[in-house]
């Protein structure tokens, strides 16, 4: 087999007037040193010191999959050293790599003689990453210089270990809320982490809101640091995702769409419509050859998130990458940050600002797509059109308010797709779920084995939606309350992520974060 070198290009865009642009180059494998060397670059890094902002930064999470060329087109996840000094980066921009304990990837970001540097990487930086020699799953076939590689890369941000709180201070009897599902104003703390938030009424005023069984430490209550994804996941990235599994795998994802096969070209894996246009471009040979899939000439796809995902599409990326999902109390501190909590705010801090926008208007299906002008408290939604460009309503010039973002610099949690996240109520027990992030490895039909998490969406299934999302699923959107923090409508699960279907879910996507 001839080796194939993969140039991976992540755009996302955040206005029509720059672009993130994270661009992976040509990796070069040396198999006397068992390693890889590319070259990395991405615009609007920072990172910032807390009397500028929060004390934090963004990052690329990097991992790499492998395809002996005898192996008949089974991808492994390639195991990287859990040194940080194993690895290398020659770089102008102080960037660093950190390695993780389970050696599934790397991050890369600014050191912390960067404090106070935001801005794009004009020039490239040259990665070269040690790798341990081990593979999940094992390397099916003899290895070689001749090997395919893939070097994959998420944008991610760090959301430090810190006090922070849960609930809007509201009363547990607000109108925008079913009765008493809301979680009270509850600080999170060392503590509480250390020994565990416990029983439900620490959070919520009945039973029915939380877990049926105390939360323990192990639970992630968002006090301890955390990577999260700066973007929700694109289709550019379930495009990569998929041509990386087995035939099998990928016939068990199109399954959740009913009788759909990769064996026939233009087979889509969710949905030709909603713009999403994933497909299969080069059909695969039954049980055996996995098909190719491709965005159906939409080159604009990669810069949209995600549609119509289900629990387990999420869970089985996130799986497959390293990472995990996110607690719905990890959720409220990536939006809410150190600051003090505001009835009924948003992401963006505040709550007075919400303007609904119905599509895009400004180069639609382009990478520059957006609205034209910062407005304070943009959110996609009540368009029945699909997502927008990820980052859509952020300028060069917007402040926080304006782009939407949230207190550490995360995007679109509010609009777009919704959010999947663990917790909710009604009598499932999620207090087994933990730190443990993915492994690369998934069961023979595709699906995430993650012992924790839970196995699948719908009511009563430890799974909770946050954020809104672009479709009118109901009344939310009537008063904004989809889009708050602490909005918990949906505290006893929903169908909508579970039963795949052209109608309803089309808006749902989701994101992943990651501990050390």
């Amino acid at each position: 087999m001839k080796k194939t070198i993969y140039l991976f290009i992540l755009l996302f865009t955040t206005s029509n007037l720059f672009a993130n642009n994270l661009v992976i180059g040509n990796p070069s494998y040396n198999g006397t040193a068992n390693t890889l060397t590319f070259t990395i670059k991405w615009d609007n890094s920072w990172r910032v010191k807390g009397d500028q902002g929060p004390n934090n930064w963004d990052a690329v999470w990097v991992f790499v999959k492998r395809q002996p060329c005898a192996a008949n087109g089974i991808w492994s996840h390639a195991l990287l050293s859990a040194n940080s000094g194993d690895h290398a980066i020659t770089s102008a921009y102080n960037l660093i790599v950190d390695a993780v304990s389970d050696g599934m990837g790397v991050f890369i970001h600014r050191d912390s003689a960067a404090n106070n540097q935001i801005g794009s990487m004009a020039n490239t930086s040259s990665v070269t990453l040690k790798l341990s020699g081990n593979y999940n799953p094992a390397l099916v076939g003899s290895s070689s210089t001749s090997d395919n590689f893939k070097v994959i890369g998420i944008e991610m941000v760090y959301v430090p270990t810190g006090n922070f709180y849960i609930g809007d201070g509201r009363t547990t009897n607000s109108s925008n809320f079913s009765a008493g599902n809301t979680i009270g104003a509850v600080q999170i703390t060392s503590t509480k982490q250390a020994q565990g938030l416990g029983s439900y009424n620490n959070y919520v005023s009945n039973p029915t809101y939380g877990c049926v069984v105390p939360l323990p430490s192990t639970f992630p209550l968002g006090y301890n640091g955390y990577y999260c994804m700066k973007y929700e996941i694109n289709q550019q990235q379930i495009v990569d995702y998929l041509n990386t599994l087995t035939y099998d795998q990928q016939a068990g994802r199109l399954a959740t769409w009913g009788a759909r096969y990769p064996n026939a070209v233009n087979t889509f894996w969710n949905n030709n419509n909603y713009r999403q246009t994933i497909r299969v471009a080069t059909a695969g040979t039954s049980n055996t050859v996995p098909a190719i899939f491709d965005l159906f000439g939409n080159a604009w796809g990669a810069y949209l998130p995600a549609g119509f995902m289900n629990w387990q599409d999420l869970t089985s990326y996130l799986d497959w990458s390293g990472l995990r999902p996110m607690t719905e109390f990890e959720f409220e501190k990536a939006c809410r940050g150190t600051l003090n909590n505001v009835a009924y705010e948003y992401p963006w801090g505040n709550n007075t600002s919400l303007n609904m926008v119905y599509g895009a208007n400004v180069n639609a299906n382009t990478a520059t797509e957006g609205y034209g002008s910062a407005l304070d408290g943009m959110v996609h939604a009540n368009w029945d059109g699909g997502t927008a460009r990820s980052g859509f309503a952020a300028t060069s010039s917007s402040n926080r308010v304006q782009a939407g973002a949230t207190f550490y610099g995360i995007l679109d949690m509010a609009g777009n797709a919704w959010e999947q996240c663990v917790g909710g109520g009604t009598g499932y027990n999620y207090s087994t779920f933990t730190t443990a992030n993915g492994d690369g490895v998934l069961t023979k039909t595709g699906l995430a084995n993650t012992t924790g998490w839970p196995s699948d969406g719908g009511a009563q299934s430890g799974t909770i939606l946050k954020g809104g999302g672009f479709y009118n699923l109901n009344s939310l959107y009537t008063n904004g309350a989809a889009f708050q923090v602490s909005d918990r409508s949906f505290y006893g699960g929903t169908t909508l992520n579970q039963t795949i279907s052209s109608t309803k879910d089309r808006s749902i996507g989701g994101r992943g974060v990651r501990n050390y």
